[in-house]
């Protein structure tokens, strides 16, 4: 269900794959709906989850179960490197859930000095140079960058490691860092390193996929531009993890923000499974918190 922007870090390269039944997911969405609405559901709507999960489950050979596919799982450098094609063109939930609210916070901040971490293919460094920033762009990511310099070939862009990043300490007024934490094994490496290039009262805007989606099997799968399917592996971070790693770092949070899953991004989130059981599907995902987006500023040292 995940669709993330690149990292910018460097991780160990892997690619292995595995055929993947779609019919799994079909019934774990029947299930989670069950299990959300098990003590306060409507008893009719009870049952018919039973059925289905019944009758999908008594026939393995048939669609869902029956559709399966090879899915090859990557590591952050070879999974945007193959993703990078078709990035901006699917719909993507975890976009739409994400990106309204990272805008708001952009919208508060004056004009400044501005780098956008792990900018992908740069769809937040066009909107910060539309607010009237300076704004750098750095990723990790060949091809994402290329993406990124078609939609704005007068833009600083540059290759740089979210845990390296190649800037002085107190650069910058503002920074974003959007949907690339979860590809890392070790965050706070490169929490800490965002926070360094923040000058003093400097403000992050820090997004990336809920820890409850990864929980429950979310991940940063994609299509290519070949038709063939990709997981970008992605890695479960506690809200207690990021809030200790913020501490480390000398940020404080200003907002938290959990924007959730809506009707409107079940036929993406489900891949259009959710076509086939409409009502589980809603039950199942509809109010889960999506995205995570905090607003952190960095501490003045006394």
């Amino acid at each position: 269900m995940q669709t993330p922007a690149a990292t910018g870090a460097t991780e160990t390269r892997y690619c292995s794959s595995m055929a993947v039944s779609a019919g799994h997911f079909f019934l774990g969405s029947e299930g989670l709906a069950l299990l959300r609405t098990w003590l306060a559901g409507d008893e009719a709507a009870l049952g018919a989850r039973v059925d289905e999960i019944a009758r999908v489950a008594s026939s393995p050979d048939a669609p869902p179960l029956g559709l399966r596919f090879e899915v090859a799982d990557l590591d952050v450098a070879a999974g945007y490197a193959r993703w990078a094609a078709t990035y901006d063109g699917a719909p993507n939930p975890l976009i739409r859930t994400e990106q309204p609210v990272v805008r708001a916070l952009i919208d508060r901040s004056q004009p400044g000095d501005a780098l956008d971490a792990a900018c992908g293919t740069g769809r937040h460094t066009e909107y910060l140079a539309a607010c009237g920033h300076r704004v750098v762009g750095v990723d990790g990511n060949a091809e994402m960058l290329a993406k990124a310099r078609q939609r704005l070939p007068a833009a600083d862009l540059r290759i740089g490691d979210l845990a390296a990043l190649p800037f002085e300490a107190e650069s910058f007024d503002l920074a974003i860092c959007a949907l690339a934490l979860t590809h890392l094994s070790d965050m706070e490496p490169a929490i800490a390193e965002i926070a360094r290039v923040l000058r003093p009262d400097g403000r992050l805007i820090l997004s990336d996929f809920h820890p409850t989606m990864l929980l429950l099997g979310g991940t940063g799968f994609f299509v290519g531009g070949d038709g063939s399917a990709g997981n970008v592996r992605s890695y479960y971070h506690p809200i207690a993890r990021y809030l200790a790693a913020f501490r480390a770092a000398g940020l404080e949070v200003v907002e938290c923000a959990e924007p959730v899953l809506e009707e409107q991004d079940l036929p993406a989130a489900s891949g259009g499974l959710s076509s086939l059981a409409e009502d589980a599907f809603r039950a199942a995902w509809v109010g889960l918190p999506n995205a995570l987006v905090w607003e952190l500023a960095r501490r003045k040292v006394a």
